[in-house]
């Protein structure tokens, strides 16, 4: 019920003219406030009850506002439009502050973990008042419902930095239910386990910083796109005749908003530029408008005429893909003057493309002796 509320609020936001930036630049505002109020609230039950714990708790939710913060300033530079010399834009600079918010986590999660361990050594009483509970309560429940709007308004505008925020929302929810637990076992059995609790938090907190810098940090590598997203750019294209077969489908992103691509198409020997070229240029707008990804083709003709040259295909084919690794085979040409065959097969990235293409060359000529054969391997890149 309350996801559909979100969604249903976040639609008529995305429908808006700023669309994307304006629910990122909504969320962050959402989050800093919360964060500063929930950190406000666990600072003063922590001085007042002399819980470490809370007060870890406290500082991890200004690290979250901070993070906001961070978050929309490199939003706000991200939107810069393109010049001379960078002239696909700057959104790559969402990736930057992301690094900035997951150094700041992991200093925030060292000088805890310091603190924590000091409480450790040296146990101090912790003293709670039932209105302190009501408050903590209160900051649980107020963490959950921004947890859940930031997932709903990361998936809306296809931001994993606000999807990644509502996880550690989550977190910070159990952390804060943690911290209670410490305070209940130490009201009751006089068992002083705060900063028992303090270095979970701590640990905690160092985990989640790592994991947002292996995130990132894949960002800026570069990663393979996710198959829904390629297998429906690809459906998307063979949509359009003459188009029969895509393959060698490459992604490049420059930001979360900016996605450039690559694909080569499969069309028949017998169709003309000029419908080749009425189908590329529907695609292209299609998927730019779908997706958000603006492609760029290769062509591949196929043989159509020549029903020996159809059958060798279909043989070579079959053979080719009962290879471990092999995941398809594009692009056939072969010429029977010459006996030689050329083609291209997508191997997996456990493959090694040397040793597979001997196997498939001995395979193929075992099958046409004294044929030449030129084999290029393509990394299965979607």
């Amino acid at each position: 019920m309350l996801k559909k509320w979100f969604n249903k609020f976040l639609d008529k936001r995305s429908s808006e003219p700023d669309g994307r930036a304006g629910t990122i630049r909504l969320t962050g505002l959402v989050g800093i406030a919360a964060n500063v109020l929930f950190a406000l609230a666990k600072l003063l039950i922590g001085f007042t009850a002399n819980s470490i714990s809370i007060m870890s708790d406290a500082v991890n939710n200004l690290t979250d506002a901070v993070s906001s913060v961070i978050t929309l300033v490199g939003l706000k530079l991200s939107m810069r439009p393109p010049d001379k010399k960078h002239p696909l834009g700057y959104g790559r600079i969402e990736y930057i502050s992301g690094m900035i918010v997951s150094a700041l986590v992991l200093v925030t999660g060292i000088e805890f973990l310091k603190t924590s361990a000091e409480r450790i050594l040296e146990p101090q009483k912790t003293s709670f008042a039932v209105v302190s509970f009501v408050v903590l309560g209160i900051t649980v429940l107020g963490k959950w419902f921004l947890s859940q709007f930031q997932i709903a308004a990361g998936q809306k505008a296809s931001s994993e930095a606000l999807v990644a925020s509502g996880m550690d929302a989550r977190m910070d929810v159990l952390a804060s239910l943690l911290t209670m637990l410490a305070a209940i076992v130490s009201a009751v059995t006089g068992w002083y386990i705060d900063g028992y609790i303090g270095v979970l938090l701590a640990l905690f907190i160092l985990y989640t910083g790592i994991t947002l810098i292996r995130e990132t940090v894949s960002h800026i590598i570069g990663e393979r796109p996710d198959k829904e997203l390629a297998d429906g750019i690809k459906a998307e294209v063979i949509k359009f005749e003459p188009i029969t077969g895509a393959y060698d489908l490459i992604l490049h992103s420059y930001g979360p908003a900016t996605r450039l691509g690559s694909l080569n198409l499969e069309v028949p020997d017998y169709v003309t530029v000029e419908k080749v070229y009425d189908a590329m240029d529907k695609a292209q707008q299609d998927v730019y408008m779908k997706f958000g990804v603006y492609l760029t083709f290769g062509l591949y003709s196929i043989n159509t005429y020549d029903k020996e040259v159809t059958a060798v295909r279909e043989s070579i084919t079959q053979t080719v893909l009962t290879l471990p690794g092999a995941v398809s085979m594009h692009n056939f040409h072969y010429d029977k003057e010459q006996n030689f065959f050329r083609f291209d097969v997508i191997v997996d990235f456990d493959t090694d493309p040397m040793l597979f293409r001997k196997h498939a060359t001995d395979k193929v000529q075992q099958d046409y002796p004294g044929a030449s054969v030129q084999i290029n391997i393509d990394l299965d890149y979607a």
